[in-house]
């Protein structure tokens, strides 16, 4: 194993560095110190059970010696590229885009995991162009146990995060689909929908009290987007989370038909093109 000294990325709890093997190129998770085994030991374990197209791909790790081998992508996330151009993705590809996460999301619900950390900054390409969520740090199985209500990064927490305190795993989910609210958001905005999820923010005390009319008057002023995009938005973002759209119901919206793959692996590549 030769482990490059040059860094893809960096977070809180690990550094991520090129590593080749048997002269194949991969990605090494290297976890600090401050990271425990028990939580390494939690992440390898997801992610070792998730075998999808659009999740990072699990080689190999070793808890005690604070590893973990993943398939080596762009370095680059899809927060980079959207404001490489400083320009919205076309409709077309915000519709492919939140189709196949919402789909993998679903997936990962399904195996009985969580994520718990949904954001643009962790969505990441391969050669292929082919969309990869990464980062399971926070991810948790959806046993029947409580956790922490504030995981994640803020400006993509559900409301009923931004609390102290404790939340059951089963009402994790439909969190999931507020963090892809924003995602969705921003790709057709380029900034996010609001500061924070809570009444300090005045963009969240709009979308709270349910008064969207004013909130798109403030955001959308040339009505960029139609009814479907915003009515996707307001299920999504719906601040109680028992009205909230379902995962299921996302991938049924009406607006997410029509998406285009072609037209967004172009975008992307236009987009790493610009200097």
């Amino acid at each position: 194993m030769n482990i490059s000294q040059e860094i893809l990325g960096q977070g809180l709890t690990s550094d991520v560095k090129k590593v080749q093997i048997n002269k194949k190129e991969y990605a090494i998770k290297l976890f600090k110190q401050t990271r425990y085994l028990s939580q390494i030991e939690k992440e390898i374990n997801i992610l070792s059970q998730i075998q999808h197209l659009n999740v990072v791909k699990f080689i190999e790790g070793n808890p005690e010696k604070k590893f973990m081998i993943i398939e080596l992508l762009h370095q680059m996330d899809l927060f980079d590229i959207l404001v490489k151009k400083k320009m919205p993705f076309q409709i077309v590809s915000i519709k492919y885009i939140i189709q196949q996460l919402a789909a993998t999301i679903k997936y990962i619900h399904n195996l009985g995991f969580v994520h718990r950390d949904i954001k643009l900054e962790n969505i990441l390409f391969d050669k292929q162009l082919e969309i990869k969520i990464c980062d399971f740090g926070f991810a948790e199985p959806l046993e029947n146990q409580f956790v922490m209500r504030t995981s994640g990064t803020d400006g993509y927490l559900a409301p009923e995060l931004q609390n102290e305190g404790v939340i059951h795993t089963k009402d994790l989910p439909i969190t999931e689909v507020f963090s892809l609210g924003v995602c969705a958001f921003q790709l057709a905005f380029i900034h996010p929908p609001f500061r924070k999820s809570t009444k300090g923010c005045g963009f969240w005390r709009l979308i709270s009290n349910n008064e969207w009319d004013k909130y798109w008057q403030k955001i959308d002023k040339q009505n960029q987007y139609n009814d479907e995009f915003r009515q996707l938005i307001q299920g999504m973002l719906e601040s109680d989370p028992k009205k909230r759209m379902t995962i299921d119901q996302v991938l049924e919206h009406q607006f997410l038909l029509g998406g285009c793959k072609e037209t967004f692996q172009q975008e992307v590549q236009e987009r790493l093109k610009i200097e």
